[in-house]
């Protein structure tokens, strides 16, 4: 049985300009301009993948300050533990918080676009 899903067929007028956007981003994505044009009609913030991108970058970073994090505490426990650890620490911390807020600073941005 073939898939009725999207039987639908709509007709649409772009300036070059636009088609050459449309297309840059679908590709950047790696979607089909259709595909693409029913993420951005889904008005769902979490659908788009910019910021399905920045949150995967986000986890990186989590995931790199919390091996690092876990270095310390280890020599923490091995009794090697000094001053220069937990200015580490706080370093790792302000950073962890910096990227938060830049990502949620960028997703507040495109909410209800």
């Amino acid at each position: 049985m073939a898939d009725n899903r999207h039987k639908v067929v709509k007709h649409f007028r772009f300036t070059e300009t636009e088609a050459k956007t449309l297309r840059k981003f679908a590709k950047m994505y790696g979607m089909t301009d259709s595909d693409y044009m029913r993420f951005l009609l889904s008005q769902k913030p979490e659908d788009y993948p910019e910021i399905r991108q920045m949150l995967s970058e986000l986890i990186n970073e989590v995931n790199h300050i919390g091996n690092n994090i876990n270095q310390i505490a280890r020599k923490n426990n091995a009794g090697f533990y000094n001053r220069d650890d937990m200015e580490s620490l706080r370093s790792y911390m302000r950073k962890l918080i910096l990227s938060v807020r830049e990502v949620e600073k960028k997703i507040g941005s495109n909410k209800g676009s």
